[in-house]
């Protein structure tokens, strides 16, 4: 069988006024499959992903992406590590330098990761084409552009480096629907093209239901149940997973 491409086990954090935020976490991800993670806010979800893309040492477990034990990782390997995990944040107004214009924001992740510079031109403005932003924006700032077309850009920033995974932390929860839904199909097609596996994580159940091949529940800080998307959609096991598949408004 095919080693997964990445291997979360045991991971635990608890931050200092005690609470333990991540307790005994395990996840697998295969190569170009998208994985959901849900649940309600303050179960976790965040955290691990920090822990997950090394942004957060935790208190124990151990994190092996490609093979490469993450969690020791130092250094030069560190940053080529990070070069092949990127993260798409749920608010790229932020996120994004407000001083650099969006093209220099794809351009700042290339070079941090050791693109030559004759090469990045190119690449901002392909990149910008790929997620249908006209390559002429690029001069353009991100308070001079809508929700949607910003996070277009935070996902052709991720895309550049050609990552094998990318983490989308609520990433489209700040939308509205309608945007939304552009950007995740946007998403789905993409991740068809490129093969990248993504970390999708959201409390908004419809949104993984529509783009996830699996399901990881968190509750508490620890993963109650993981599975076929659609076999946890029809056949729940845990009851606090039945208790948020029923909080789902219907389909009217």
């Amino acid at each position: 069988m095919t080693e997964p491409l990445l291997s979360a086990t045991g991971l635990s954090k608890r931050f200092p006024n005690g609470v333990a935020a991540v307790d005994d976490v395990s996840l697998s991800l295969r190569r170009g499959e998208i994985l959901g993670l849900v649940g309600e806010s303050g179960s976790g979800k965040s955290t691990t992903a920090k822990m997950v893309l090394r942004l957060l040492r935790p208190d124990a477990g151990q994190v092996v992406f490609a093979g490469h034990d993450l969690t020791r990782a130092t250094g030069a390997q560190l940053r080529r590590l990070r070069a092949r995990l990127q993260l798409v944040p749920q608010s790229p107004q932020t996120s994004l330098n407000p001083r650099l214009t969006v093209g220099e924001a794809i351009a700042f992740n290339l070079r941090a990761h050791g693109w030559r510079r004759s090469a990045i031109q190119a690449r901002v403005a392909d990149m910008l084409d790929r997620v249908g932003v006209p390559p002429a924006d690029a001069g353009r700032y991100p308070h001079e552009m809508s929700g949607g077309q910003v996070q277009r850009v935070a996902l052709a920033r991720a895309l550049a480096t050609d990552p094998e995974l990318i983490v989308c932390d609520e990433a489209v929860s700040a939308l509205d629907k309608s945007i939304q839904a552009q950007v995740l199909n946007l998403l789905a097609e993409l991740q068809r093209e490129t093969g990248v596996a993504i970390l999708f994580i959201s409390h908004d159940l419809a949104v993984v239901e529509h783009i996830a091949d699996r399901v990881a529940v968190m509750y508490l800080g620890r993963v109650v149940e993981e599975g076929d998307t659609h076999q946890i959609w029809t056949a729940p096991n845990d009851p606090y997973t039945r208790e948020l598949l029923s909080s789902i408004p219907p389909i009217r």
